[in-house]
């Protein structure tokens, strides 16, 4: 048996980041934990939000890496991999404003690469970043899949759709039904239209190096 200690980081528990082995994160804060939205609608009601902020663990040594300090009204999102980088969206509440950086944590550079205002969404409920490219979304469990950058859309999809990823311009979806039994199809949608291009049973796992498995 091998156990390794990890250092900087206590009673937070490492999540793996789909489409890498090496990287694991966490999510940590002063207070409770909390999601966006919720720490959203603390900033609104007018008290402080502690901030949240997220550690990087690379497998197999366990070395932590925290490319953010923990700051007041602002929230650092668990990252996506694409491409060789890790991708942080980051809210900051103090300056409304919207943040997507990208960090090499071989090197530990980070980046800003995109800052738009806080008042382009209603709100901050169901918003992520996905791969690939790199896309800022909202799904407003209203039947509207937004697509908020690099493109601008709004896709009507099914009451039970949700994005999974992007390849260009084909929107893979997740569709789940119970009739009586649990079901899964894979959907696939043109970006610019929102039309069904394929639609398949099964669902999708993510694997590393931009491999997906059919299932």
């Amino acid at each position: 048996m091998n156990i390794i200690k990890i250092e900087g980081i206590s009673e937070l528990y490492p999540e793996p980041i789909e489409g890498t082995s090496e990287w694991y994160y966490c999510k940590g804060s002063k207070d409770y934990f909390c999601d966006l939205y919720e720490a959203e609608e603390i900033v609104k009601s007018g008290k402080d939000f502690s901030g949240m902020t997220c550690h990087l663990i690379h497998y197999p040594e366990g070395t932590v890496y925290s490319p953010f300090k923990l700051q007041e009204n602002r929230y650092i999102e668990g990252p996506v991999w694409d491409n060789g980088k890790l991708y942080f969206l980051s809210v900051d509440f103090n300056i409304q404003r919207i943040q997507i950086y990208s960090y090499l944590p071989n090197v530990e550079i980070i980046e800003l690469i995109k800052e738009l205002p806080l008042g382009i969404v209603k709100d901050c409920y169901n918003l992520m970043l996905k791969v690939s490219p790199i896309t800022l979304t909202r799904d407003e469990n209203e039947g509207i899949l937004e697509i908020i950058w690099p493109n601008n859309r709004e896709i009507q999809v099914g009451p039970t759709e949700t994005l999974l990823f992007r390849d260009g311009d084909d929107l893979y979806l997740s569709e789940w039904h119970e009739n009586p039994e649990y079901n899964e199809n894979v959907i696939v949608r043109d970006l610019k239209t929102g039309k069904i291009k394929e639609k398949q049973p099964g669902y999708l796992c993510r694997l590393p190096d931009g491999v997906y498995w059919r299932i």
